[in-house]
């Protein structure tokens, strides 16, 4: 998205309503390619698409007013999570795989096993027509973002990116501050999110010359990346944790338990590893060295908006 530096100094409304349908037709472009099986990004790709777009919304439905109604959260809230059991699924299949090499032969059953149950769980999800609902959905709210309004206030949109700036930075701390080892990774996956909503922010102005949002962006990355990897290991973890009491005593359960106990292990190797780097570079001073281009930023925007006031 190439955003117009001059956007900065226009109403927020404008603003914000200008990357909202930036934003949608991305979106739809990406929903048509989750048909198809030989696009292994597809699936992720859309994803991402309507994070973005979901957290936009939210973020500045205060200043686009009636253009975007309960419904339209609700419909592309469903819409998201139609395709969050796939995409767990596919993440937690693909590190299996890669698992099982490295298990002892007699192992590798349960390992095909577990991924085989796993696959199996998205076998039913339609992601073609998941897709066409998605598009479906956006037309109404594609229409009436389109119709320009008077705006309600004359705020500039850089100082209102500022303020939302900060206020999601703040978020992203709180949530930070309350990981202190591995039990508290639901507070780490938490933090992701609201991460998540700060970069959403910041990613329309990576090629504004002049405001930083590059930099903020690729810290942000990094901070997602750590926190992911977190979630992704920790997912797994249970998973096979699940699965080994799942498959019981009887004869599946015996022929099963030593691999997905070998496997298990793996897990929990990996889910140390990754709160390892999490506590390294992410919890001193509450990520403050992650989140510090992204504030920078926000002082940039606000000294703009200040000149031009």
């Amino acid at each position: 998205m190439a955003l117009a530096p001059e956007i900065l100094d226009r109403p927020s409304a404008e603003g914000a309503r200008i990357v909202a349908m930036a934003l949608i037709s991305e979106a739809c472009e990406r929903a048509v390619r989750i048909g198809d099986p030989g696009d292994e990004e597809a699936l992720h790709d859309f994803r991402v698409s309507v994070r973005r777009l979901r957290s936009t919304l939210r973020a500045w439905r205060d200043v686009l007013g009636r253009a975007v109604r309960d419904k339209d959260l609700d419909r592309l809230r469903k819409i998201a999570r139609a395709t969050a059991d796939a995409r767990d699924a596919e993440v937690l299949v693909a590190w299996i795989d890669r698992t099982a090499k490295d298990l002892r032969a007699a192992h590798r059953p349960a390992a095909t096993w577990l991924a085989r149950e796993h696959a199996r769980r998205t076998r039913g999800v339609d992601l073609a027509a998941t897709g066409e609902r998605f598009v479906a959905a956006c037309a109404p709210l594609s229409r009436r973002l389109k119709r320009r309004r008077r705006p309600r206030n004359t705020e500039a949109f850089a100082a209102a990116v500022a303020a939302r700036v900060r206020d999601q930075a703040a978020r992203v701390a709180s949530r930070l501050s309350r990981v202190e080892t591995l039990a508290d990774a639901p507070h780490a996956h938490r933090a992701r999110i609201e991460e998540k909503r700060l970069r959403y922010l910041l990613e329309p102005l990576r090629d504004v010359p002049g405001v930083g949002a590059e930099h903020a962006v690729t810290a942000l990355r990094r901070l997602q990346d750590l926190l992911g990897a977190l979630n992704d290991a920790v997912l797994a973890l249970e998973a096979v944790g699940a699965a080994r009491r799942e498959a019981g005593h009887g004869d599946r359960g015996r022929r099963l338990r030593p691999g997905l106990v070998a496997l298990e292990l793996h897990a929990a190797s990996r889910a140390a590893a990754a709160f390892a780097r999490v506590r390294a570079e992410v919890l001193p001073r509450r990520g403050s060295a992650l989140l510090e281009p992204a504030l920078a930023v926000a002082g940039t925007l606000e000294a703009r908006a200040a000149r031009r006031a």
